[in-house]
Parts: C-alpha cells; structure tokens; sequence
C-alpha cells in the first residue's frame, strides 16, 4: 500500500521513512577500503622550510620565538612546520615554563 504525500506532509512531518533505503554506509562517510587523500603535494619551499625548522631542532630544543629568530621566518611559518613535523612524529612539544612550549626532535 503506497501513501499519498502531499506538500504539508513533508514539511510538517518532521519523520523521514528510510525503509526502501538498502542497509548500507551513508554515502558522505569514507568507506574504509576508500584510498586515503594527503592533501595536495607541498612546494619545494614548504619542504625547505620544514628541513631548515627540524635542522635547527636537531641542535637542541627551542621555542618557537627563538626558531623565528634564528631562521628568520614568520611565526605563523614556524608553526605551520612544527604542526607538520608533530602530526609526522618527528618532533615533539613540552613545557618550557612560563606559558612558553619547547619544541624538539623526538628520539
């Protein structure tokens, strides 16, 4: 038996039938056999930088002020590599005291 639905229903009948649907997925939630994406590919100088950030780290630990400092970038640059190299696992930040976090290459 098929039901009728006029304009008022649907926009007062706040119950959507999902039974016809087949039990699968929703079709916006990656599917895990889904080949994950990186993302578009960086420019040699993004992989510059970040090289420069991580040689600077294999000196000894540093905050990011005193990264700016040394390698001359920006301090929204500097974090943007530190973010790279954290989530990669290369480097790691603690506490440096004084609301200050210490960045270094994780052993």
């Amino acid at each position: 038996m098929t039901k009728t639905t006029t304009t008022e229903d649907v926009l007062t009948d706040p119950v959507i039938d999902f039974s016809d649907v087949p039990d699968e997925r929703p079709l916006l939630l990656p599917r895990e056999d889904a080949p994950r994406r990186r993302g578009r590919p960086r420019s040699p100088e993004t992989i510059a930088r970040d090289e420069r950030v991580l040689a600077a780290l294999r000196e000894g630990p540093r905050t990011k002020e005193q990264l700016v400092e040394q390698l001359g970038f920006t301090p929204q640059l500097v974090y943007l590599s530190l973010w790279r190299l954290n989530r990669t696992g290369l480097v790691t930040r603690g506490s440096g005291g004084a609301e200050r976090h210490v960045w270094s290459v994780v052993a």
